[in-house]
């Protein structure tokens, strides 16, 4: 559902300039079926060794991980982050988009 509005929304990422890149634990190739039976406009990372998850601190006990959005600068600095461990509690596209033009 997340990522399923950040692509039905997508203009609000490139009206902002943004980059955006989704990672999980899956493979690369189930990502890749996965994103053309989606029509994703933006890659699909894996991080089949939880190094990136261990990096961000994204670990949770019972369910596995958190659902994460991080906004980035130019430079690679993060400059917004939101952690919940509820998929269906996301931040939507519109109020990304809103940020990001503050970072500007």
């Amino acid at each position: 559902m997340q990522l399923r509005s950040y692509r039905d929304d997508f203009t609000a990422f490139e009206q902002a300039g943004a980059v955006v890149l989704a990672i999980s634990p899956q493979d690369v190739d189930s990502h890749a079926r996965w994103a053309e039976q989606e029509g994703f406009k933006f890659a699909l990372l894996a991080d089949v060794d939880q190094h990136v998850v261990a990096e961000y601190g994204l670990t949770a006990p019972v369910v596995g991980l958190r659902r994460s959005v991080f906004l980035l600068d130019t430079n690679g600095v993060v400059q917004w982050r939101y952690t919940g461990t509820i998929g269906a509690i996301f931040k939507r596209p519109a109020r990304l988009g809103r940020l990001l033009a503050t970072m500007s």
